[in-house]
């Protein structure tokens, strides 16, 4: 079975809803009563059924909302995760979660298989969710970095290099 790593970068300007962001995924551990009352500590209109609808997309909470580590980088956490060939989906489906559950937060993921080179880059733009896929070392490689890098890194900072393109293989 192919394996998909991922990395979703999420930031707020309020430290204490990054913590309980980061709390959620490294605490909730795919429990989803904790799932839930975490998500309605931070919206509590919505984080209740917006954190159902999450919980039900996925098959495995206990296993597809955990995360393998959780770092920072450039006033990022960055949540990375490992999953089974729907791992894209289940990204897609976090990254909106996040941008419902707080709308002024910036949420976006990047991502790629172990079997081909292949990325996904998944933002949310106008209220909706806008995912991008390139194969890169397949002679297209400038253009991937002049269209779907460049999108994708808009307003993040230098220290997030996220793209097959962009690691140092030497």
């Amino acid at each position: 079975m192919a394996e998909i790593n991922s990395d979703i970068y999420y930031k707020h300007n309020d430290p204490q809803v990054m913590k309980k962001l980061d709390d959620f995924f490294t605490e909730g551990r795919g429990d989803e009563d904790a799932l839930i009352d975490m998500a309605l500590v931070l919206n509590p209109t919505k984080g209740e059924s917006v954190a159902q609808i999450l919980i039900d997309t996925v098959d495995d909470p206990e296993y597809d909302l955990s995360v393998e580590s959780l770092d920072h980088t450039g006033g990022y956490s960055v949540a990375h995760f490992v999953h089974g060939s729907s791992g894209d989906e289940i990204v897609e489906a976090i990254v909106e979660f996040l941008n419902l559950l707080i709308p002024d937060i910036n949420a976006q993921a990047w991502g790629c298989g172990d079997d081909d080179p292949w990325e996904f880059w998944i933002k949310y733009e106008n209220g909706k969710i806008v995912r991008k896929d390139d194969a890169p070392f397949e002679e297209e490689d400038e253009d991937i970095k002049n269209t779907i890098y460049k999108w994708w890194h808009i307003g993040m900072p230098e220290s997030i290099t996220a793209g097959l393109l962009n690691e140092d293989y030497d």
